[in-house]
């Protein structure tokens, strides 16, 4: 399993000031009536160059430590997943082997023990992760039946627990049934966090839209809220990611917290018609209906070889169904009958 990626270092960061333009410009001169001569063309703003404004060594300092950070979070989050903490890295082999790689030497250990070295981490955080889920699930279960006690908590039948903030009046747009489009879009103001205060997740106190393609807790209460609601959420880790690691904060059986105001429905747009067969122009070919039976399948008509007209060259295929008609062959007409021969006329005389 590849536990490490190698995180993308962006090419560069260029920090320049705005765009100066000239505000004054040479006035035409005024005529004076004898001066018939065409008006000189305007002569265009010119647009001032950017120039350095910091000293070198800040320019350095900034930027190496931009570099850094940035790609640091590019790290963290594509392993942060997988369960790999801080203490698994060696600070000085890790910054030497990023060096090494700026610098295009040659890697000081082969990769192959690298990559046995990974196999043997991936094994160790694996183990981790077992003792995490099983804590936090212990952990989640114990404050759950604790905060069901609470006054004002309320218990679905599910094991979503959820407090009132504040009570709406609006609209309720309950899941369509199994098979059906959703139809509303919802707007929210959300704030998740972990039982211990860590947040994780948050729409910065926006409007947010928010479709029913969520966890299963987060979608029965949009899907119960009245529009103007803000609820608190506790969230049962089966509720909730279970037993997978989203990210560095957000570990396997996580009990999840959140805030969540529901501002307003919106429709969705529906989707273009589709017509069931494509229309036929003049001339043009048609398209064979849908094999019944088989979503998706488009039937396919063996080739029909309609014989040529006589000159006309060879036959050519024509798959149905188009039925092009084929004129009936020309009659001939039928070999005159000959005339009976007449009474007393016999055999013709031998000689």
């Amino acid at each position: 399993m590849k536990l490490i990626q190698n995180a993308a270092i962006p090419a560069a960061f260029l920090l320049f000031s705005g765009s100066l333009f000239a505000q004054d410009t040479p006035s035409p001169a005024k005529s004076t009536g004898a001066d018939k001569s065409p008006p000189a063309p305007a002569v265009p703003a010119k647009v001032a160059e950017p120039e350095v404004t910091m000293e070198a060594e800040e320019i350095r300092t900034k930027t190496s430590y931009g570099f850094g950070y940035r790609n640091g979070r590019t790290f963290v989050n594509q392993t942060g997943r997988y369960g790999l903490q801080l203490d698994d890295l060696d600070r000085e082999q890790f910054l030497k082997g990023l060096f090494d790689a700026l610098e295009l030497k040659e890697s000081e250990i082969e990769q192959e023990k690298i990559n046995e070295a990974l196999n043997q981490l991936s094994l160790v955080i694996k183990e981790r992760e077992k003792k995490v889920a099983a804590e936090n699930l212990t952990e989640g279960a114990a404050f759950l039946a604790e905060n069901k006690k609470r006054e004002g908590i309320i218990t679905t039948e599910s094991g979503l627990q959820y407090e009132i903030l504040k009570k709406g009046e609006g609209e309720v747009a309950p899941a369509p049934p199994s098979g059906q489009r959703p139809t509303k879009q919802y707007m929210t103001v959300y704030r998740g966090t972990l039982l211990d205060g860590t947040e994780f997740d948050s729409s910065q106190g926006k409007a947010t839209a928010m479709s029913l393609n969520v966890i299963p807790g987060f979608k029965e209460a949009l899907t119960q809220m009245p529009v103007g609601s803000k609820w608190k959420l506790f969230i049962p880790a089966d509720l909730a990611y279970k037993e997978s690691r989203r990210s560095a904060k957000l570990g396997p059986n996580s009990t999840l917290i959140f805030e969540l105001e529901l501002t307003e429905l919106k429709d969705l747009p529906k989707p273009p018609a589709r017509p069931l067969t494509r229309p036929t122009p003049q001339g043009g070919r048609s398209v064979s209906p849908p094999t019944p039976g088989r979503p998706g399948a488009r039937a396919v008509s063996p080739p029909v070889r309609v014989p040529a007209k006589p000159g006309t060259g060879k036959a050519r295929a024509v798959s149905p169904p188009v039925r092009i008609p084929i004129p009936p062959a020309k009659q001939q007409p039928d070999p005159p009958t000959p005339a009976p021969p007449k009474p007393g006329a016999g055999a013709p005389k031998t000689k």
